[in-house]
């Protein structure tokens, strides 16, 4: 499935109530009847994308995942995201990814939720204590 960006030109609702947008594509054009899923709004915040690299460092650095051969931060962050975001069939006896996953366009909330899940799995999984990060970003950063 191709991935392009878009840009709203004009956006209005006409006299039967139907939501209408002219629609320029940075490369090629979908054929009529395509169906597009959009997202607008908040993204996640800076803050939350550098608490998450520090968090995702954290783990390699001082809680001994380097010992389960996890050395490199975007490698987590691309099994994470595999593991959470991706959609996923079954096939062949093995789950393959049927899309790429990507954090990129979850809103704040959504990114939140993300780094809980993260977080839960890695205390639960890895058996690891992750307060010790948590307080420190409560003592220290947490409004």
């Amino acid at each position: 499935m191709p991935t392009c960006k878009a840009k709203i030109l004009k956006s209005w609702v006409d006299g039967e109530g139907h939501m209408l947008a002219q629609v320029q594509f940075n490369r090629r054009l979908p054929r009529s009847g395509t169906f597009l899923t959009v997202r607008w709004g908040s993204v996640r915040s800076l803050s939350q994308n550098s608490l998450y690299w520090v968090y995702l460092n954290f783990l390699i650095e001082d809680c001994g995942l380097k010992d389960q051969g996890h050395f490199d931060p975007y490698a987590l962050h691309c099994d994470l995201k595999s593991h959470f975001i991706a959609d996923k069939i079954f096939t062949k006896g093995n789950f393959e990814n049927i899309e790429d996953a990507t954090t990129t366009t979850l809103d704040k909330i959504e990114f939140g939720e993300y780094l809980k899940k993260v977080d839960e799995f890695v205390v639960d999984f890895f058996k690891i204590d992750t307060s010790a990060f948590w307080k420190e970003y409560e003592d220290k950063f947490k409004p």
